[in-house]
């Protein structure tokens, strides 16, 4: 997918919220114009960067991408997310940045090692500055799957066709 596509992408995605915001057909904020931009920026740029094995654009996409999920997440739930969370999230984003280099290039175990560190830290961080149990996450949790379930089913698809090579 070239830039080009991706740019004629996004702008029929901004001028057809737009009319559909201006016909009271379906309310669309600015916020979810932007996360719905970043997921398809990022998708792109992974896809094609895993292509062209440029590790740093692959990591870069994946954190695009998570920010659009971010603010999706953020403004369907209206969440507020204190400060003391940001680090974790900060260590989640970059460990599955660094999960996706290593589905991307399948031969390098470091970016496996370095994810699952990261992410176990992050986890912990949060599970550490929040006074959350395992049964209060599951309610918390299970309103955010049903709303996500068709991202994961695309990332999962995308992680397929990255290992059939």
């Amino acid at each position: 997918m070239k830039l080009n596509d991706v740019a004629i992408i996004i702008v029929l995605l901004i001028i057809i919220s737009f009319i559909l915001s201006a016909f009271d057909i379906s309310p669309v904020t600015l916020t979810n114009v932007l996360a719905y931009s970043l997921l398809i920026i990022g998708v792109a740029v992974v896809y094609t960067e895993t292509i062209r094995q440029n590790r740093f654009s692959v990591f870069i996409g994946s954190i695009i991408f998570l920010f659009g999920v971010y603010f999706l997440i953020t403004e369907k739930f209206n969440l507020n997310i204190p400060e003391d969370f940001y680090i974790p999230l900060i260590l989640i984003f970059g460990g599955t940045g660094l999960l996706m280099l290593y589905i991307a290039t399948a031969t390098q175990k470091f970016f496996l090692y370095i994810s699952i560190i990261f992410l176990t830290a992050g986890i912990t961080l949060i599970i550490a500055n929040s006074h959350w149990g395992m049964k209060t996450f599951i309610h918390s949790f299970l309103p955010v799957l049903s709303f996500l379930w068709p991202m994961l089913i695309v990332f999962l698809l995308l992680i397929f066709l990255m290992r059939v090579k």
